[in-house]
């Protein structure tokens, strides 16, 4: 389902970041935080993504990926991570991380170029055979997308969340890349 770079008929462009993207990331990852704030981790005052620095060093790591759609302006309006661990007993796994499209580009299908992009990735890494993630329970819309995928939902965090007084669970799902 995935490809390594991709053109929509509509102008948007899919491709890897590179560290000459990190300002556009920056931009994007401060939009995902404003526009749906209980769908990650971080928040605008303690995100790690907003360093222009930190994002440069991380679209540079060799075996973590980020992968990205940009509009016909040259816009970065879609994202999709992949990271993998470093520690002996989690190297097998990978996780998505930090999936979205701004509302205006949704329903062009680059959020599943971007996530069929990211298990391609997945699969080229030696040793890694199990990609996890996390989603809200209600982004039913991307909990689809992912099944569709294969992934399966093996429990919810109730609680899991809590933003400015608002709190919200998370559905844990992984993917099997050897089934």
């Amino acid at each position: 389902m995935g490809s390594s770079e991709g053109t929509g008929g509509d102008g948007f462009v899919a491709r890897r970041l590179a560290p000459d993207d990190a300002e556009e990331v920056v931009r994007l990852r401060r939009e995902m935080l404003i526009d749906a704030p209980l769908s990650f981790l971080g928040s605008l005052e303690d995100d790690q993504g907003l360093d222009l620095e930190v994002v440069r060093e991380r679209l540079a790591h060799p075996r973590n990926a980020s992968f990205g759609a940009f509009g016909p302006d040259g816009a970065l309006v879609s994202h999709c991570g992949l990271v993998t661990q470093e520690r002996e007993k989690l190297r097998h796994k990978a996780y998505v991380v930090a999936v979205y499209t701004s509302p205006p580009a949704r329903r062009r299908g680059l959020g599943a170029q971007l996530l069929g992009m990211a298990l391609d990735h997945a699969r080229s890494l030696e040793g890694v055979d199990v990609v996890a993630l996390s989603a809200s329970p209600g982004a039913h819309a991307a909990r689809a997308l992912y099944r569709r995928f294969g992934f399966r939902e093996w429990g919810v965090e109730p609680r899991a969340l809590r933003y400015r007084g608002v709190e919200d669970g998370e559905v844990h799902m992984s993917l099997d890349l050897d089934a």
